[in-house]
């Protein structure tokens, strides 16, 4: 969950020259200079073979070893809207920083099992790895907070030093009978269990999200996400994370309850450090207060393990 999608005019800019990237066929363009930093649109191709797009923002500076971060959106989200601001503004304090598409990106249908995000996040840093980035910090946003917490618990991944939880809305299925209730929420799931065990899994269902609007999922993208063996759950994958955690939740989110921020700092009992901030009157699309999460955040990276 990302919420409300909104373009500018720098975000259109980047959407035509990504365009015309995908339709030559490039793996990247040459650098774009932004205000001392260098902004590159780049492509990976995951191990089951995805394409995915991104952008990358290098510190002014030149090649070398440096700290990377890898922000993950949430659901219908994407590299070029929410990111960039903040992206630019961390790779002028000297991290190497990829924004990157998930498979489900924007509001494609969603066909995918939530599990392969793993996939996705692992061809992130392959590339960081590959200009430089020793170590990496897993930055998500709502959805992406999931994301990136079952990738850290399914690999212990030696090269993650910490991850950032912007937003989190916590167990889906929960979050969807807050919205909707037990009955309504329940149908749902039962729904696309049955169609599962009648041969159509990958058939599309339109889905209720309330606030979101309706969206076209897979029967089993729905069972990944809310089903009673889902790898989606955060309270069970941030009690296995042995890397240090921020968490980061606006006081007025309407979308992701407020409280789950604190069930999740309570949940990290394994971890070295879980570090929790509201920030006063912000919603749910955090990354619209940049000035703000920078000052707790450039603190924060700046105290993590070298």
């Amino acid at each position: 969950m990302s919420g409300i999608i909104r373009r500018n005019s720098a975000t259109l800019s980047l959407v035509v020259v990504l365009t015309g990237m995908a339709a030559v066929g490039c793996a990247r363009l040459g650098p774009i200079a932004l205000a001392g930093v260098a902004t590159e649109l780049v492509q990976v191709t995951t191990a089951d073979g995805v394409r995915l797009d991104g952008a990358l923002w290098k510190p002014a500076g030149g090649p070398g070893a440096r700290p990377g971060l890898l922000l993950v959106h949430g659901y219908a989200g994407n590299f070029y809207t929410g990111w960039p601001r903040l992206a630019a503004a961390l790779a002028r304090q000297g991290y190497l920083t990829l924004a990157l598409n998930m498979r489900d990106h924007d509001l494609t249908p969603q066909t995918s099992l939530f599990e392969d995000n793993r996939l996705d996040i692992e061809a992130g840093l392959k590339l960081l790895a590959g200009r430089g980035a020793s170590r990496v910090t897993l930055v998500g946003q709502s959805l992406g907070t999931n994301r990136i917490l079952f990738y850290q618990a399914e690999t212990a991944d030696p090269r993650v030093r910490g991850l950032v939880l912007m937003a989190g809305p916590g167990n889906l299925l929960e979050w969807n009978i807050r919205i909707f209730g037990p009955g309504r929420a329940l149908s749902v799931l039962a729904e696309a269990q049955r169609w599962i065990r009648e041969g159509r899994g990958a058939d599309l269902m339109l889905v209720d999200l309330g606030p979101l609007g309706k969206a076209l999922y897979s029967a089993h993208h729905v069972v990944s996400l809310r089903g009673p063996n889902t790898r989606s759950d955060p309270f069970q994958n941030i009690a296995r994370i042995r890397v240090p955690i921020l968490i980061l939740h606006g006081t007025a989110d309407r979308l992701a309850d407020p409280a789950v921020a604190e069930q999740l700092k309570t949940a990290a009992a394994a971890a070295p450090g879980a570090e929790l901030h509201m920030i006063p009157d912000a919603g749910h699309a955090l990354t619209e207060r940049v000035d703000d999460i920078l000052l707790i955040l450039g603190s924060w990276l700046e105290a993590l393990p070298r």
